[in-house]
């Protein structure tokens, strides 16, 4: 794809001028500038295929201050995310791209995460996962969740028996990151080997608990024609209680659930959490939740390379969290977590521990 294949949805966008997008934009809700909205970033991509706008330090602000949550796609029917993904892989090709972004895609092709940690694996320690000619099932960790929460990563192996599922003695980055700061070469190049690691080991399943890792791996795999299930690990928690292989109690207090963009909006998994929650806790409703949830501010790159920005989003979440009277506010994405846990004022917990808990 190239930004003039766009050229068709974006001149919709210029013609109708409805400003819908405006709607629950979080970037637009702290900034107040439409320059910031999917309308106002379609007028500038307009003007580069028409050759009227050159690429700048100032444009390269715009675009990559933008959550890409998808949350302007809840008013809108263009594809406005892949829209701003198209023009920075234009802006990193011109030169324009954010030294942090930069410095974080080096890392994850050095250390196979952004964070430039080298013991990406050190969580796995004592766990006897099976072997690939044993199961045709993945565990993939992703990059995150062995640093941040690397027990909360064990609960959940543990949770699903580790006996039933293999793992990649090196994982590769899903290259979630990598994409969508607009490092297509980079991408590209994780995606091979990736894409190699499953048909040489035959696997047919991937779980994992990272919503970003869902998205990326499910669209690489879609693009490349594979019948390779991807699977969040709500929904294996779930069957796991449908088919009573879980018991739980319900002995959490007041509880709260965020929606993570990636796994709400992208993928529609909204019910799995909830029917979880229902049974452990007392659950409390956010009004913004489900498809139309609003973002906790850590995603796009925007949290690396606009902190404060990133911050001011995710206070107002953390607010709508607290509103409801809630003790707890639980989430399934390491990303929402870290965000809230560093705004503080709420105990945070990954859905994972809390039905460890339930369970235990």
């Amino acid at each position: 794809m190239s930004l003039t294949d766009y050229k068709e949805d974006i001149e919709t966008c210029f013609g109708a001028s409805c400003g819908f997008c405006e709607r629950g934009c979080p970037v637009y809700q702290i900034l107040k500038k439409k320059t910031f909205t999917s309308r106002g970033r379609n007028r500038a991509i307009l003007g580069i295929i028409e050759g009227k706008v050159k690429p700048s330090k100032e444009l390269a602000e715009a675009y990559y201050q933008c959550m890409m949550c998808g949350c302007c796609e809840r008013w809108c029917a263009l594809p406005d995310t892949d829209i701003v993904k198209e023009l920075r892989k234009y802006l990193v090709e011109e030169g324009f791209e954010i030294e942090k972004h930069k410095e974080n895609v080096e890392n994850v092709m050095k250390y196979g995460n952004p964070y430039g940690v080298e013991n990406l694996m050190a969580w796995r320690k004592d766990i006897k996962f099976s072997t690939p000619d044993k199961t045709s099932t993945l565990f993939f960790a992703g990059c995150t969740m062995p640093l941040k929460q690397p027990e909360t990563l064990r609960r959940m192996a543990k949770l699903l028996g580790p006996e039933k599922m293999t793992i990649m003695d090196e994982e590769v980055c899903c290259g979630s990151y990598v994409t969508r700061t607009g490092y297509e070469k980079e991408y590209n190049e994780l995606t091979d080997r990736f894409l190699k690691y499953l048909k040489d080991n035959n696997i047919k399943e991937i779980i994992t608990a990272c919503p970003g890792c869902l998205t990326t791996i499910k669209d690489k795999l879609e693009k490349n024609k594979s019948e390779i299930k991807v699977t969040h690990i709500t929904q294996k928690l779930v069957e796991l209680l449908e088919k009573h292989k879980l018991t739980v109690k319900k002995i959490l207090g007041k509880v709260t659930y965020h929606d993570p963009c990636h796994l709400a909006r992208s993928e529609g998994i909204v019910d799995e959490p909830r029917e979880i929650l229902r049974q452990i806790s007392d659950f409390r409703e956010m009004p913004n939740h489900g498809y139309e949830s609003n973002c906790c501010g850590a995603g796009g790159g925007v949290r690396a390379a606009y902190p404060e920005l990133s911050l001011e989003i995710g206070k107002k979440r953390v607010e709508e969290a607290k509103a409801t009277g809630a003790e707890i506010l639980v989430s399934s994405c390491p990303f929402c977590e870290d965000q809230f846990i560093t705004v503080g004022g709420i105990k945070v917990m990954d859905i994972i521990d809390a039905v460890w808990e339930a369970v235990r």
